[in-house]
């Protein structure tokens, strides 16, 4: 090829790979952005957006009893919280199960919390604490009994009424006395954004237990209009409140690893016999009969479902926002419920990446 024509052609290919080049880097750049139309893409793509992992002194996970495959044995938790143990209507414990057998690194690093319930029983609540009634120092009793052979107990009681939020801390005190020092007493409490008059006194509470867990979800809740499980802003004033009231070695962060579902219209109810005449008229039925199952007919309807929900990207937002508050502990309800992609994102102050795993992250940080 003479001279001439190969400088041409040189030419052309450089213009070629310039432009190749261009369109490659438009592309890595708008790798960042949401890509329209699908949604499912749309959260794969947030997903492998790599940061570094947030570090954590303390990461407590809540394992349903059951559910113990639900563990690798590699996530980054320091306690684990093992549910759960009821009150029975005598006011005395359920059975409590054995310690759970742990997988992997998990069996030698984490600590391990039984935690006992009572979730909806006000009356229940009041006549195992209230100091004047025989239940309460044999529940008391109980309870320290249950924790032999853990590391820790949790107590979860969700409904005491207001007025008995006196004999409530006197309770937790008498139980923080009765355990042994070596032995974890944490409590898990109602999320609040301002002070509220009922038995979850943060600062009460706070002075008697190692670790409060604030329970910074259901937001909204099944009964409730959908709506997020736990937003970022609903969190920040949650965490904001807390630490006016709670010291930064016992508070603990409780967020959602789940998603909740609404949908417009509920139609299992009770039907008057001229509205069963108004909807076989308008949707032109057939009602069949036999003797065993009376009178019936079948329809579609058209229902409209709202799911709000967590992925990684927005779970780590809250992580994030609870270093930037100087909260080093956080907990998840409940193992099993989330991504396992998640754990790579956290870390705990044993853990440490390995130079491989640390250069291989570099370099995609840096391709991003």
């Amino acid at each position: 090829m003479s001279t001439p024509l190969r400088q041409a052609a040189l030419a052309l290919l450089i213009l070629v790979s310039s432009a190749c080049s261009t369109a490659g880097a438009g592309s890595a750049s708008s790798g960042r952005k949401p890509i329209a139309g699908n949604p499912i893409e749309n959260a794969k793509e947030r997903n492998t957006v790599f940061e570094r992992p947030l570090v954590f002194k303390e990461l407590w996970g809540y394992l349903m009893k059951g559910e113990e495959k639900e563990l690798t044995g590699t996530e980054p938790l320091t306690d684990i919280c093992y549910f759960g143990v009821p009150i029975t209507p005598k006011g005395v414990l359920a059975a409590v199960p054995a310690p759970p057998v742990l997988p992997g690194a998990l069996r030698a690093r984490a600590r391990l919390h039984i935690v006992i319930t009572e979730l909806s029983n006000p009356a229940l609540a009041h006549f195992c604490l209230n100091p004047s009634l025989p239940y309460r120092k044999r529940l008391a009793g109980d309870i320290v009994r249950a924790a032999e052979n853990f590391d820790g107990v949790q107590i979860d009681f969700e409904s005491v009424p207001a007025d008995d939020a006196k004999y409530f801390h006197d309770f937790l005190g008498e139980l923080k006395k009765g355990l042994p020092a070596s032995k974890t007493l944490s409590v898990a409490v109602p999320a609040r954004r301002k002070s509220v008059s009922d038995a979850y006194d943060y600062r009460a509470i706070a002075g008697i237990a190692d670790r409060v867990i604030i329970m910074a979800y259901d937001q909204h809740w099944s009964a409730s209009g959908p709506g997020p499980v736990s937003s970022v802003i609903w969190l920040k004033e949650i965490l904001e409140f807390a630490k006016t009231r709670v010291s930064g070695g016992k508070l603990v962060a409780g967020l959602p690893l789940y998603g909740r579902a609404w949908q417009d219209r509920t139609l299992a109810r009770a039907l008057r016999n001229h509205h069963i005449d108004e909807l076989i008229e308008s949707k032109k039925l057939s009602p069949s009969y036999n003797p065993e199952k009376g009178c019936h007919f079948e329809y579609e309807e058209k229902v409209r479902v709202s799911v709000f929900y967590d992925d990684i990207e927005s779970t780590r937002m809250k992580l994030k926002l609870c270093r930037d508050k100087n909260i080093e502990a956080a907990a998840f309800w409940r193992l099993g419920q989330g991504s396992r992609g998640l754990w790579r994102h956290i870390q705990v102050p044993n853990e440490r990446t390995s130079p491989d795993t640390a250069r291989s992250q570099d370099d995609r940080e840096e391709q991003l």
